[in-house]
């Protein structure tokens, strides 16, 4: 195996690690919107800042990978750099706006805020609209990796994932709107132990 496979295995596999944890966010974020109590909120925000340990190390290995590549064969290519600006915005915008507002919601819940208070900051737009760019960044940036597209196309295809980000946020601000999306574990153990109307 050459020092290039080898880097590029990485770089794809933490490729890879970035959208199991944007999956794996979007499914906990959607869980955190429709939350029914404070124990609820408690353990999905618990769920929620383990996948740090999938965050980090998958965009240590992108930029790593991405930088060793970009110097040995990115010269001359516009695609690499545009790339690598999008996945800093990614982890800016993750911590800067995604970590800092799930840092409030937990130093309220640490404060026995209501449940009111609460559910209104994890229902904040903005971590929505985080999500929903990041998640659209990250595709556009799959799309530079195969097309190896020039300057302007490049930047188009990230303005383009940034759009179906935009519908991914307003999607999911749709759904956990719906009725009846608190189904799930505790809706389950709320009805188990809801008491059942005896016959005469």
């Amino acid at each position: 195996m050459t020092l290039y496979s080898f880097v590029l295995f990485i770089h794809v596999v933490s490729a890879m690690g970035l959208f199991v944890g944007l999956a794996l966010e979007g499914f906990v974020s959607l869980r955190i919107r429709v939350a029914q109590d404070t124990e609820q909120l408690q353990f999905l925000i618990r769920a929620l800042n383990l996948l740090r340990w999938i965050f980090i190390p998958s965009f240590g290995g992108i930029l790593l990978g991405g930088l060793y590549l970009a110097s040995q064969y990115g010269g001359g290519t516009f695609w690499i750099p545009a790339a690598l600006i999008a996945t800093l915005v990614i982890m800016l915008m993750g911590g800067l706006i995604t970590g800092r507002k799930m840092n409030q919601l937990k130093k309220a819940l640490r404060k026995d805020a209501t449940f009111e208070s609460l559910s209104a900051r994890a229902n904040d737009g903005l971590v929505t609209l985080s999500y929903g760019l990041r998640s659209g960044l990250a595709l556009g940036i799959v799309f530079l990796m195969t097309a190896k597209p020039s300057l302007w196309p490049s930047v188009l295809a990230l303005v383009a994932g940034c759009g179906v980000g935009l519908f991914i946020a307003s999607g999911m601000g749709r759904v956990s709107s719906q009725p009846g999306m608190s189904c799930g574990l505790w809706r389950i153990r709320s009805l188990q132990n809801a008491p059942t109307a005896s016959s005469h």
